[in-house]
């Protein structure tokens, strides 16, 4: 099936693309068959997002959606073949999960499995235990949140599912790397992670592309991620955006957490063309606790937009939000961040920075913090600059004999350092120093 999104979600059909239907098996699950035609439904019937929505404003979408893709060609496979999860993460990793839409591969320790622990496919969660995915599936990111959150929801071909039963705590990391789909194709992905009163987890959360061969057409992915802690429940979640640079990147993420849960939750944008993510902690019950770590750096003619809430919805909640971006060459980003706090929320604490590194004249960088208060007994601030590389620090740095750009990469080290210091998997913080040295690199290579 060949169509733009355009076309695709102002069909006006009320029933799911046949396609679909046959390669997921959904005729055989009618909670999840039920589920996905009501998102499909909205998904038709939501406006598209244009310049007057302020979410919405500062982009353009009008090539990504007249732009012909390819929807539900690839042969949907499932294969215990571990051999796509190297070596090296089965090693720092309890469980490991590859997921794309032709397919997944999974490898989880015997010992998490037995305790109750699920980590698994999307698409096959929704075969092999489809009251969960009908119980959870669209309650935290409903379809209504937006015409794409609707589409990825109803036309999800693939994704993460992670459940920690009750009081277990899982002390070693895991892993879940999500591929886009080919070239020239659109790949819809649904997430969900649960974690049951008093459990906790470390996750790495990776979206990555495969380097397309020969000339590469476009292609798109659209995502939710709903996540749900329950009382006393602790996650640590990196989720790393490393899409190839012809990919289109949208997602709709949010967090509900109860009473005096507890989320750490650091995000990396990295890759794709354009990227536009709306990211949310929703603070539900008293005591609940988050905090939010990210970095983006975009270089060439990337543009991310990168949407950050801060929900307070019940008394004594906490939030405390930093991100640090660079922009290099023609690259544009927007960060946007807003921090609520309801009526009832009295006695919060809401803080939220954000710092910028603009290293090419050409570079756009746009920083909007907001805050709107409706309680009189709270604390919240919110702060952000936009700058260039400090030419004190250089001057110091070559002084001591460094030279220039050795002195510019160190710096840029520094800066990043207090985000990625945050990941608690020493491997992972290795690699993104790496990544961010060969980008800055990159970057300000003439």
């Amino acid at each position: 099936m060949r169509n733009n999104l355009r076309a695709l979600l102002n069909h006006n059909t009320p029933e799911l693309p046949s396609e679909l239907i046959e390669r997921l098996a959904l005729q055989s699950s009618p909670k999840a068959h039920e589920f996905r035609t009501n998102a499909w439904q909205q998904a038709q019937n939501l406006p598209f997002p244009d310049k007057k929505d302020e979410a919405w404003r500062r982009i353009s979408l009008d090539a990504l959606l007249q732009t012909p893709l390819n929807l539900f060609t690839a042969e949907r496979r499932t294969d215990a073949d571990s051999d796509r999860i190297p070596a090296k993460k089965a090693a720092v990793y309890a469980g490991c999960l590859y997921s794309s839409p032709s397919g997944s591969h999974l490898a989880l320790d015997p010992k998490l499995a037995q305790s109750g622990l699920v980590l698994c496919d999307y698409n096959e969660a929704e075969k092999k235990n489809p009251d969960f995915i009908a119980q959870y599936s669209g309650k935290i990111v409903p379809p209504t949140d937006g015409k794409f959150a609707a589409a990825a929801l109803g036309l999800a071909e693939y994704g993460l599912v992670l459940r920690v039963p009750r009081s277990l705590r899982a002390e070693q990391p895991l892993y879940a790397r999500l591929d886009a789909g080919t070239s020239g194709s659109a790949a819809f992905s649904h997430s969900l992670i649960h974690l049951e009163a008093g459990a906790s987890a470390v996750l790495v959360l990776d979206y990555r592309s495969s380097s397309a061969k020969g000339s590469a057409k476009n292609r798109l992915h659209l995502g939710v991620l709903e996540v749900k802690l329950e009382a006393g429940a602790e996650l640590t979640l990196v989720e790393l955006q490393q899409f190839t640079p012809d990919v289109w990147n949208i997602t709709h993420e949010r967090a509900a957490l109860e009473g005096n849960a507890r989320l750490h939750w650091v995000y990396g944008a990295l890759g794709a063309n354009l990227s536009k993510n709306f990211i949310e902690a929703s603070l539900r019950g008293a005591g609940a606790e988050t905090k939010m770590h990210g970095l983006f750096f975009a270089s060439g003619q990337q543009v991310f937009d990168l949407d950050t809430q801060q929900d307070h919805l019940a008394a004594h909640t906490t939030s405390d939000l930093l991100y640090k971006g660079a922009a290099a060459g023609s690259a544009r980003t927007i960060w946007e961040g807003m921090i609520y706090v309801a009526p009832e929320a009295m006695q919060t604490d809401g803080y939220q920075t954000n710092r910028n590194l603009m290293l090419s004249e050409a570079a756009e960088m746009n920083a909007l913090p907001g805050l709107e208060i409706l309680a009189d007994d709270v604390r919240c601030s919110h702060g952000a600059t936009i700058g260039r590389l400090d030419e004190d620090e250089l001057f110091y740095l070559q002084t001591r004999g460094i030279p220039r750009a050795e002195a510019e990469q160190l710096v840029i080290e520094g800066f990043f350092g207090e985000v990625i210091e945050q990941v608690p998997v020493e491997s992972l913080r290795a690699e993104l120093k790496k990544v961010l040295n060969a980008r800055f690199t990159l970057a300000v290579t003439p």
